[in-house]
């Protein structure tokens, strides 16, 4: 194991480990969100199963980001106040779901591909959310400041990490 993935395996541990202890002070969207660490670990466990095995983590990496928008999609369900952008939401995950049974048939096939398509259309749409939850925000501010927020730091967090990743991710198979 490399010292990158010593430290990536150690922090997601930590975070884990403040998951669990404050598990049951958290609203339902951060429950979610505290979902995805071991989720987050158990696919990068298998992945690096699977590479050590088969050569390959690309049906690891299919289920995972399928998996991850799912739990992502549906802390943004609970974080919108409007019925109409929580349908949306609703009719995105549906749609994007399909999308990632269709993809590693039709597409980038299974055993082989990195699923650059999929991480394409779980990124674009996790900026969508991003960015109508900060037009939420704007449109019904709080009384605590913006920085003291959790909904803040995770929607921009979001927003920074699909952005940056989607070329990334995106790409892979053509670099």
């Amino acid at each position: 194991m490399t010292i990158q993935e010593t430290i990536n395996f150690l922090l997601l541990v930590i975070v884990l480990g403040i998951g669990v202890v404050c598990y049951s002070k958290l609203t339902t969207p951060f429950k979610l969100l505290a979902l995805t660490v071991p989720v987050t670990l158990l696919f990068d466990s298998l992945s690096k199963v699977s590479s050590h095995l088969y050569k390959t983590n690309a049906l690891v990496l299919h289920l995972e980001c399928s998996i991850l928008f799912v739990l992502y999609s549906l802390v943004y369900y609970h974080l919108f106040q409007r019925r109409l952008t929580k349908k949306v939401v609703l009719m995105l995950t549906i749609a994007v779901i399909a999308f990632a049974f269709v993809n590693p048939i039709f597409l980038q096939p299974l055993p082989k591909t990195f699923p650059s398509y999929l991480y394409l259309v779980t990124n674009t749409v996790l900026v969508i959310y991003s960015l109508l939850l900060f037009k939420q925000m704007l449109l019904y501010p709080v009384s605590i400041r913006i920085t003291s927020q959790g909904v803040f730091w995770f929607n921009t967090s979001m927003l920074f990490f699909s952005t940056t990743m989607f070329l990334n991710l995106g790409l892979i198979n053509y670099y």
